[in-house]
This record gives C-alpha cells, structure tokens and sequence, in this order.
C-alpha cells in the first residue's frame, strides 16, 4: 500500500467513524445520548497511539474498502460547536460509540479528518481520505474498529494490504447543515505556540514545521475534498474571508501528552516558507481544560470555511493547444492521432508529459509542457476541444499533481447539435476518462471550470449562440442530475465586440449583449449563480481598469457593476506580429488584471494569457494571419516523429480515412513575450 504525495498530511474519514480523544475538565455532553439535535452540530476529536489501516482491492467503483481499527482510543472524546456559539466540552467514548453515534448522524456517515505518523517513517505526519461504518468500540481493550472506504484517489489503487501508524488524531465533522461545499479547511503542524500579547486572551499563534499543504474537506453527504500548497491557499484568505475573521479551533497535546482543544478566531496570516513557520493572530474563544498551555504538539489547526472557489488566487493561466508541426485543425481529422484536435488525450502525452502511452516511447524526447508551464508560474490552464471517446485522466492526474487547475471544454462541435445529440452524448462527459473523478461520483480535483463553445457569438456562426445558450443549461442539469458538486462555474468564451443593443451611457460595451443574452435566458436564467462570463480580449491595461470606450470606467468594473457575475478572461494578449506590439503591453495587461484581481477576488477569476504556443499551422505566416504569433513559445525543430499505430487507439472512426498519423515532437523556442509572461506571473 502507498499513500500518494498529494494527500500525504491527511485522513477524511467519510461514512461512519468511531474515534477516541484525551479526556478533559471541560463542559460534557449526556452520556446516554438524547435529541440528535444535541450533537448534530458538533465536531468531535478523538485521538489514539496507533492504530492499523487494512485494505482490499479496489471495487467495482474505483474505491477500495478495508478496515481501520485503533487501538488504545482515548475514554473522552473532545468537541467543540462552531460559530455563533463556539462552545467545547467532553463526552465518553463508549456513550459516543454506542448512543450518540446513531443520534447525531441519523443513518447518514460523517466525514472526518485523520492525522497520524507512519510507524517506522521517521515521523513525518502523513494520512488518508476515507469514508467509515460499522463501528465497534471494545472499552476493555480500547479497541475501535470500523469499516472503510478509501476516497478521492488518496491511495494507490493497485496496490492492497495493511498500513500500521502512530500518534492518531481523528476530527469527525457533523453532517451538512448547509450548501456550502467546504466545511472546514486544515492544516497540520508538529508544534503550535501560543505567545500572549498585550491584548486580553489574544495570542500569536505560531505552527512549526507546518506541513506544506492545506487540506479543505465537505460535510456529509458531500465527498469534496482537495490539498494545496499553503502558497496556493493563503493568497485566497481575503476572498475566502472576506472582513470576517473566521473561527477555528487548535487541538494538540502537551509535553505530559494531555490533549487541549482550543476556540479561536483567526486573522493575519503570514507564512515563512523558508522557516516554513506559519504566524495567526488568535483570540481565545474558548477551551476544553485549564489555561492555555505554551506549546502543543502534533497541532491540528481547523479553519472554519468562507466562500469557497476551484480556481487559484491570483488566476495565472494560459491557452493550451501545442500540437507540433504537422498539425492542422483543418485536416485533424483524416489522421487518428489528431482526430478532434483533442491536447489533453492520452495519446498526446509525449507533448504535454512524460511517457507516450503509444505502442512507441517518447523517450527521451518527451516535451513534458505541463512541468514547463508549472515553471513558468502559471497555474490555470485552458484547452479547446475535447473528444469524450479518448481517455484524459492521465492529464488531469498530472496537471493535479502539479498544482495546475484546468478549464475543461465541450467543443463547438457539440455546442451546435441539440438535443438529437446532447441526449445520449452528455453522459460521457462525466465519465473518469473525461471530467469525473475516478469513482465518477464527482468532478476531477484538477476542474476548475467548463466552457462551452468558442466564439460562437460571432457573425460566422448565426443561430449558434442560442442554441449553445441551451446546452449551458442542458450540461448544469446533467450535473445536478448525477449530483456532482455545484462550486464548477459554466461559461462561453465571446468576442470582445460590441454586439446588439447597448446598455451603458448609450454605449454597447463588447460582450455585454452576448453576456445578457446568457444571464436571461429562461434555460439559463435560473443558474445565473452558477455561471462565469468569459470574455476574449486584446486591450490593454487602461481600457480594461480604467476607461473603456471613454466612459471613465474599465471595462472590468463597469461589467461586473452590470452583470455581478464573475469574469474569466478565456483569451487576453496580444500579437507580436502587430505592428504597436511590445513585450510590455501584455506585462503590464497582465499584471494589471492580476492586481485587479487582487483587490477584488470575488469579480475575477483568472486570466488565460493567449497563448502557450503559436498556432504552429500559422507562425510562418505573421504578414497575412496575427494569430500565429501570440505565444511564447515558437515552434523550432523536429525532435522526434512517432508513427502510431491501430493498437494505440481506443476506437476508430470512419472519418479518419488516411492513416493512423504520425505525432511530431518538435523544440519549443522561447519568444521575446515569455520574460514577459513569466515576470508578470511570479
């Protein structure tokens, strides 16, 4: 059995979960149960000295069962109720097991979070995703054992067998109280001081040798669960918080191993990455026993959750489609390996990652542009098409292990069918080889967004845009109907021209017909709260923050003043082949977007500067045709070619008549915008 990096410093116990904690000298709950309104509302800490996880393979539906048992629990389980009322207390093990396990939870498992040491791992705190029942508690010889479910991909499918631990934490949360998709966000630390200040019960908080992710989780029945560097989530903490200074509670045990559980509320983050210390301002709320003890150890830092985004803070992304030389979308389809001008597939994996996955290796020739684009600041890409036959869980699985979310598309082709079509298609969407997780009960941790078409708003296309309006609404019902969860905002990337009738100051602001035409809709209207204007553009800093169409205002805040819908730029830069081009005029559109979004995180949600590359079909013909000069990165010299054959593919279509096609790895030569780029995401 191997835990997988991405989740090393947590458990979320879901479905069930029977966990001891340290007794205290604070307030205690009824030890014989009562109304499960007593108990629905608290989270409980149990703790333990070691205990054992034992797995089988994975089942039928991707997840893999087993037993966890801990052994020698704690007689007292601590919990706390969190805000308005920020109460903590104790209650017997052996009541919580056998009375209030079945009061408070009402037949429907709880989620939790785990901490613990692997024996003989030399300590570091590690853990695990999974969902408990069944749970037995023997008060004789402090045994509790329970049945799980590993979740969320958090061990490694292939492998079955026993993994031994120490040092166990256990925080069970109560059942959904509410739609928020997040209940609680978690950090983990070998040490917590708590060093008083001048102010009356307020502390400085200081984790040590905190663990380099933050882990945030959902309530049940929601299985939402993801890990990201505390550099991805502390620049959230003001969109997240807003004003507020959220509640929180710190557990750990001191030097003689007595636990304490402590009530907070929590500002001022600031983290050393190189002390790898991390600072609060805390303010005591309450505690389960005595005064607060100097230093804890093995913290668990629980942060009650705010609004909760998939997308990164700051949104730094780019516009991926870095086919080699040879592709054209034009004739993509007369050769399998291009057939549906489809990136993020398995098969073009020499490209975008490390192996080939084709018959022939890509090695060592394998351009791996996801670590490329990782380097280069960016973490939030966009793609373009996408071909439900073709298995892309290979790249989402990377793309999450480097931090990378992804805006995943539905393409125009099906944008354009209706519902002859949409009917049967938009099942496979949620498959776990295109937008689901492994399980297929959820979206792909690496989802950040959907868009819907491209352009389709524009003069080419007549009619389009309405009907791809009614597959906005079709896809969201498709969604809800296998209850996915609802934080995944929709959108359809438009033209950056004015269109139709205007509505500022007798002035048709671009986009702004197309974004109203979305928002009020009937198909669409009653999601408005799940959906993302997603404009093009190529204007620079000044008309998009502070004066567009020489109204006084940027187009940015004047939009989201209209609309109060949130914007993501699916396309913004501009091309080196125009004759006013400059490196700077995209540095300073970039950053100056980045600073918006800054100071208003909950009107921005990212950039995709376009593009990663230039349109290799089109970067020798700057003259006649801009767009094959947007990237900062030109297509150099033929690297390696892979002629793939019938046994690389997982179906065949008529319409590839030619061949199976050949896929050319070729050098990426840096363009003078990538210091730009780059300077403008560090």
């Amino acid at each position: 059995m191997t835990l997988k990096r991405f989740f090393l410093p947590m458990l979320a116990l879901v479905s069930g979960a029977v966990l001891a904690g340290c007794g205290g000298d604070g307030a205690t709950s009824g030890g014989s149960g009562g109304p499960a309104a007593s108990y629905s509302p608290r989270t409980y800490m149990l703790t333990a000295p070691s205990g054992q996880l034992s797995t089988a393979a994975a089942d039928g539906s991707g997840d893999i069962t087993g037993t966890l048992t801990l052994k020698n629990v704690e007689s007292q389980v601590l919990w706390y109720v969190d805000q308005p009322s920020l109460e903590v207390g104790t209650t017997a093990t052996k009541d919580y097991v056998s009375a209030i396990w079945s009061d408070a939870y009402r037949g429907l498992a709880p989620n939790a979070t785990v901490q613990f040491q692997l024996s003989g791992g030399g300590g570091a705190l590690e853990g695990v995703y999974v969902s408990l029942s069944q749970p037995a508690y023997d008060e004789k010889s402090g045994t509790a054992t329970f049945r799980v479910r590993v979740q969320n991909d958090t061990l490694d499918h292939s492998v079955a067998g026993s993994l031994a631990f120490t040092n166990v934490t256990v925080k069970v949360l109560n059942n959904l109280a509410d739609d928020k998709e997040v209940a609680a966000y978690t950090q983990y630390a070998d040490q917590a001081k708590l060093q008083p200040t001048a102010t009356p019960n307020q502390y400085k908080m200081v984790l040590s040798n905190v663990g380099p992710d933050m882990f945030w989780v959902d309530n049940a029945p929601g299985a939402y669960s993801d890990a990201r560097p505390l550099s991805y989530f502390l620049p959230q903490w003001s969109f997240v918080f807003g004003s507020n200074t959220p509640s929180a509670t710190l557990f750990g045990t001191t030097a003689t191993g007595e636990a304490k559980l402590y009530s907070v509320k929590l500002a001022d983050p600031v983290y050393d990455e190189e002390t790898e210390e991390l600072a609060y301002t805390a303010t005591l709320q309450g505690r389960n026993a005595g005064a607060p003890a100097a230093v804890l150890n093995e913290a668990v830092l629980s942060i009650a959750s705010g609004r909760f985004t998939r997308f990164p803070i700051p949104g730094k992304g780019t516009a991926y489609q870095a086919f080699g030389q040879g592709y054209n979308p034009s004739t993509a389809n007369t050769s399998y390996i291009y057939f549906g001008s489809d990136i993020a597939r398995k098969q073009a994996g020499s490209l975008w990652g490390t192996q080939s996955y084709l018959k022939q290796s890509c090695a060592p020739s394998c351009r791996n542009d996801l670590k490329t684009i990782k380097d280069m600041g960016i973490n939030l890409i966009r793609l373009y098409d996408w071909d439900t036959r073709n298995d892309h869980s290979q790249f989402l699985d990377y793309a999450n292990s480097l931090n990378i979310k992804v805006i995943v598309p539905l393409s125009n082709w099906i944008s354009t069918q209706g519902d002859a079509v949409w009917n049967t298609a938009l099942a496979a969407y949620f498959s776990n080889r295109n937008f689901g997780n492994k399980a297929g009960t959820d979206w792909h941790p690496a989802i950040a967004g959907v868009i819907i078409s491209n352009e389709l708003d524009s003069e080419g296309y007549p009619g389009n845009y309405s009907t791809a309006i009614g597959l906005v609404a079709r896809f969201i019902e498709e969604a809800d109907k296998r209850k996915f969860s609802k934080s995944v905002p929709v959108g359809m990337p438009v033209t950056f021209v004015p269109r139709g009738e205007p509505y500022l100051l007798g002035r048709n602001m671009p986009g702004w017909n197309q974004f109203n035409r979305l928002l009020t809709d009937p198909r669409t209207a009653k999601y408005k709260d799940r959906l993302m204007l997603a404009p093009q553009t190529y204007n620079d800093e000044t008309y998009l923050l502070k004066n567009a169409e020489s109204t006084g205002q940027g187009w940015i805040p004047a939009t989201y003043k209209q609309f109060g819908v949130p914007i993501l730029f699916t396309e913004i830069g501009y091309s080196r082949a125009k004759p006013d081009y400059t490196p700077s005029y995209v540095n300073r559109q970039l950053k100056g977007v980045l600073d918006y979004q800054k100071n208003n995180p909950g009107q921005i949600l990212g950039i995709a500067h376009f593009q990663f590359d230039d349109k290799v079909w089109k970067q020798t013909d700057h003259d006649t045709d801009t767009e094959g000069a947007f990237g900062t990165f030109h297509h150099g010299s033929i690297v390696k070619q892979i002629q793939t054959v019938q046994a690389d593919y997982d179906f065949y279509d008529n319409d590839a008549k030619t061949n199976y096609g050949v896929l050319t790895i070729d050098q990426l030569v840096k363009t003078n915008l990538y210091d730009a780029v780059v300077d403008a995401y560090k």
